[in-house]
């Protein structure tokens, strides 16, 4: 059983930071409710009140809600309307879908002097012959009834109808309430030692779901009860919807590869910026959604944005600066603007492997190798790398393809080999140029005495 407490109503007062007594409007819509109470000591002030979807059947304690202007009280089991003439300041009033049989009990609406709205669809009286001219003639002051509004031609048809609208309403209404004093008493009879602590009888799933369901109040609580019996017995929790123990979202697959992924079921735009060499996305989000649900990651070949717990993942096209990466959030849309710079450089950016130039210093601005304790210059047979112009400045050059294969060096030949070191340091002195690692080739010694050229005998390599 479901009832309204403080710390679900402080929960629904977040746009009020949990202040109740200046509270205005709260919704307490689908919290299986049976009874309304303490709203008129902890909310003195409100003007909205939402209460649809629950399993409410008494209108009550709502009399010192003086400033209620708006209550919807659609989807319970109300049967009677009541305990709403001081509610002086009620506007309009929302009992769609409800058990209605007792038409003559709206007119404790007589006293309102404010109420223009009400609606009553779905209801059993609803079907009375003479419904709508009865409850024009009972209520004078009411503009609107079930959506339609009631003009002055209308009020006048209805005057002259009256007579006869109420002969019809009041026969037709006994026939209801002595067919609604048949079901509660057969409904209790069914019951009689049969139910279980819970209040239901005991079925199996095949035929609690095959069976048939009376449309009475009595139903509907007993259908309510059997639905928490069994979540609890699926471990579930009560209240919990069953479509939050839905399947996660598959975010990486089984090598590790980011997916592609939008559980949050959100618009966004994503596209390439090529001036400012970045990629940019724009999720449409919610414009009134507090900025303290939305939380956003980038990573270097993904970004992943949770709006509400819901996540939204796309992967990149190429590497990016996570933490050059920028995240805001418009004012006017409350879009989110997602803008991440790439890692390549922007002459670069957007072009494949293989259609990169192979990048060659120029002459002038040969580095140099340091070995073992000596310098030498390079050779015009050596492959270098460098990474600036010769003057300090760095050059667009591609880090990828920084290492360049080379031909081996000849056995008998002195030359330096210059590669890139696996971890390249910063550079003790100030030149601009990196750290490279210098590997000599092994000279050739000179024959031994006594040395026997065989011919049949390989060369060691």
């Amino acid at each position: 059983m479901g009832k309204i407490t403080v710390e679900l109503v402080r929960k629904r007062a977040e746009h009020n930071e949990g202040e109740l007594s200046t509270l205005e409007e709260i919704s307490l819509h689908q919290q299986d409710i049976e009874k309304i109470e303490h709203l008129h000591r902890w909310c003195p002030r409100l003007r909205i009140l939402y209460l649809q979807g629950n399993l409410i059947d008494t209108i009550e304690n709502l009399g010192r809600l003086r400033e209620l202007e708006y209550l919807n009280l659609a989807l319970n089991n109300i049967e009677v309307v009541e305990g709403l003439g001081r509610c002086e300041s009620l506007r309009k009033l929302d009992l769609t879908a409800n058990f209605v049989s007792e038409l003559t009990s709206i007119l404790s609406l007589q006293d309102l002097p404010n109420l223009k709205e009400l609606f009553l669809t779905g209801n059993p009286c609803t079907d009375y012959r003479g419904y709508r001219t009865w409850v024009t003639c009972a209520l004078p002051g009411l503009e609107e009834l079930d959506g339609e509004k009631i003009t002055r031609s209308g009020r006048i048809r209805a005057l002259r109808e009256f007579t006869e609208a109420q002969t019809t309403v009041e026969a037709d209404q006994r026939e209801e309430l002595e067919k609604r004093a048949k079901e509660k008493e057969k409904y209790q009879n069914v019951n009689i030692g049969n139910e279980n602590e819970n209040g239901t009888t005991e079925q199996s799933d095949e035929e609690w779901w095959a069976g048939r369901s009376d449309h009475t109040p009595e139903a509907r609580l007993a259908m309510h009860r059997e639905m928490q019996r069994r979540r609890r017995r699926e471990g579930m929790r009560p209240g919990e919807d069953a479509a939050k123990k839905k399947r996660p979202p598959r975010l990486f697959a089984s090598d590790g590869r980011p997916l592609n992924a939008n559980a949050a079921k959100v618009e966004f735009d994503f596209k390439e910026d090529e001036q400012r060499s970045a990629f940019v996305l724009e999720v449409h989000t919610y414009k009134y959604l507090d900025s303290s649900q939305l939380q956003c990651d980038v990573e270097p070949w993904y970004v992943r944005v949770y709006i509400r717990g819901n996540v939204l993942q796309l992967v990149l096209l190429e590497e990016v600066r996570p933490g050059q990466s920028t995240a805001q959030r418009s004012q006017v849309t409350g879009h989110l603007l997602v803008t991440m710079p790439k890692l390549a450089p922007p002459t670069l950016a957007g072009r494949s492997r293989e259609e990169l130039p192979l990048v060659r210093p120029p002459a002038a601005a040969a580095p140099t190798c340091r070995g073992s304790g000596t310098r030498s210059r390079q050779s015009s047979a050596s492959v270098l790398l460098d990474v600036s112009d010769g003057a300090g400045k760095a050059t667009n050059s591609d880090y990828r393809n920084i290492v360049v294969a080379a031909e081996a060096p000849s056995s008998r030949s002195p030359a330096y080999s210059c590669m890139r070191s696996p971890r390249v340091s910063a550079p003790s002195s100030s030149s601009s140029t990196s750290s490279f690692v210098a590997y000599r080739s092994p000279r050739e010694r000179p024959d031994s005495p006594g040395f026997v050229d065989d011919p049949d005998v390989p060369p060691l390599e």
